[in-house]
């Protein structure tokens, strides 16, 4: 099957942000790994090594998910991931230049081959209940495009950068299960901000003048509207148990960027280039309360 190219009405700035976008995407593994090496900090001796080739691992595994999602969607589904969303065009990493479109399932093969070697370090190192968060991460990278195409692309967008990453990543570090409360209570925020992301990320539009330029977006925007309200209320609720560090309230300096959101996904026509900016100030918003729940873990206060 031949790779279905995207409309070409769509203006070549539109192609650049989307590309410039998917490479802050990649937030998502990062800022997970930092907030669950923030709560691995507030109670072990954290090795630098370490950190980082777990971050690599969650770096790699996000990769060759995409990699895997973009060699199916577009060589071996009916493409409904394509043409139509706002999102039309994008390529992972190097496609295009360093490898071939076609050679991307070699190049997600690749990223698992390499995130299976990472795994075997900790399972030696950690024994064997660490093994469990590698085979989810595996999972979710094979089986994605699936799941996206049976309508479950959000919830597995929120389990996978929410409690799998952060607490994957504390207990990587740690090698103990006392981590396991704060971990998964500093991922809900950050999941859902993240899943924000992706719900943006799977607008569709109709084109309804000549250039291209104004669309009708189909997205689920009381959804989007919900899910932002959820992760503030998420993080004030962590802090008020006293689970997240008082210091994770200032991720509520976010919030100008969050109804900024807002305001772009009420309308109901509006340029594409508004929603590629919503989706800009989304991705902002999950690394902002992200790094500030990671700050106030390891910055104490008397």
């Amino acid at each position: 099957m031949s790779e279905p190219q995207a409309d070409p009405s769509l203006a070549p700035d539109r192609e650049k942000a989307i590309r410039a976008i998917k490479i802050l995407l990649f937030s998502a593994s990062i800022v997970a790994a930092i907030v669950g090496g923030a709560v691995a900090a507030s109670v072990a001796h954290v090795s630098l090594f370490l950190f980082f080739l777990a971050t690599a691992g969650l770096f790699i595994g996000q990769a060759g998910g995409d990699y895997l999602y973009y060699y199916f969607t577009h060589f071996h589904t009916d493409a409904r991931d394509a043409h139509t969303k706002i999102f039309a065009g994008w390529r992972p990493l190097f496609t295009g230049t360093v490898i071939q479109p076609e050679q991307t399932l070699h190049a997600g093969i690749v990223c698992l081959a390499l995130d299976l070697a990472i795994a075997a370090f900790f399972v030696l190192r950690l024994g064997p209940d660490i093994l469990w968060f590698a085979l989810g991460g595996g999972l979710v990278a094979i089986f994605f495009t699936p799941l996206m195409l049976r309508g479950l692309k959000e919830p597995v967008i929120f389990v996978t950068f929410g409690p799998l990453c952060i607490v994957g990543m504390a207990f990587a570090l740690t090698g103990s299960w006392a981590i396991l409360v704060p971990a998964l209570v500093a991922s809900v925020p950050v999941g859902i901000f993240i899943t924000v992301v992706a719900y943006l990320k799977s607008a569709r539009f109709d084109v309804v003048d000549a250039a291209g330029e104004s669309v009708v977006l189909k997205l689920s925007r009381a959804a989007i509207i919900v899910l932002l309200a959820l992760g503030y209320l998420s993080l004030i609720v962590g802090v008020v148990a006293r689970v997240l560090p008082p210091l994770s309230l200032l991720g509520l300096v976010s919030l100008p960027l969050a109804v900024g959101v807002v305001r772009v996904v009420r309308g109901t026509s509006s340029r594409v280039s508004e929603y590629l900016w919503a989706t800009v100030r989304s991705i902002v918003v999950s690394v902002v309360v992200g790094l500030f729940i990671a700050a106030a873990f390891v910055i104490p206060i008397s």
